[in-house]
């Protein structure tokens, strides 16, 4: 049977929560994890001038050791209240990190921030927790902070669909249920609020120096994204004065 005759999976929250339980396992499959330091490097001229930077979605906190090198005060949440107690217990003795929340408690405490980070989350989400995600970043900044967001870039799906045995349905390999353009992304942006200010087509996973994983890590890139190219697209933008 060909790829199109299956039908995909539809993910729900309780599919999502031990799908990425069991990938907690094997880190070496983070984005984060592989190429943390590039991307904090390619993030880091946006922080000049702002202080409070928070790692919105932030997993088990594999990017922000490197966050911490360029920012003056690192803060985490993450919906995952095991994610939070983590990332605590493991990176609470770096001096710029000033800890990590659930969501939820950020949102209750009112808490702002100079740069909201969305690393390799959007791709993630079906609509209603995508809007959800947009309407509380907007919350989270203060005035005139930015709100960053990095997603695969024209990623096609395909290459990273798998058959599930069991159900016969087919799903990306990394949960992602969505693929992004820039003009896909500053849409629905401008439409939950958003004036994006810079729309960045980018490789964020080139490493800048040699290192003895750089092979292991130039087969990761070409695994998730393909051929080199510009495989992320990184969106900057602040919240609009009508929202």
């Amino acid at each position: 049977m060909k790829a199109e005759q299956y039908p995909e999976l539809v993910w729900t929250p309780e599919m999502i929560a031990r799908f990425w339980d069991w990938q907690a396992g094997t880190p070496e499959v983070y984005f984060t994890y592989q190429f943390g330091a590039e991307i904090a490097r390619t993030l880091a001229p946006w922080f000049a001038g702002r202080r409070r930077i928070l790692d919105y979605g932030c997993g088990v906190g594999y990017l922000i050791p490197h966050l911490c090198r360029h920012a003056a005060e690192v803060h985490a949440a993450d919906t995952s209240e095991v994610s939070v107690a983590e990332v605590n217990r493991r990176l609470g003795h770096l001096e710029r990190f000033r800890g990590a929340s659930t969501i939820r408690a950020l949102a209750e405490r009112g808490e702002t921030f100079d740069v909201v980070l969305v690393i390799e989350v959007i791709e993630h989400l079906y609509d209603d927790a995508l809007a959800a995600l947009f309407a509380d970043v907007r919350a989270r900044l203060a005035p005139g902070g930015i709100a960053i967001f990095s997603t695969p870039n024209n990623e096609d799906r395909r290459r990273n669909m798998i058959l599930c045995p069991e159900s016969g349905k087919l799903f990306h390999r990394w949960q992602h249920v969505r693929s992004w353009s820039a003009e896909s992304l500053e849409r629905s942006l401008q439409q939950a609020g958003f004036v994006p200010e810079a729309m960045i087509e980018t490789d964020m996973s080139r490493p800048r120096v040699s290192s003895p994983g750089m092979a292991l890590r130039a087969f990761t890139r070409r695994m998730l994204h393909g051929p080199a190219g510009k495989p992320h697209l990184v969106a900057v933008a602040q919240r609009s004065a009508a929202s």
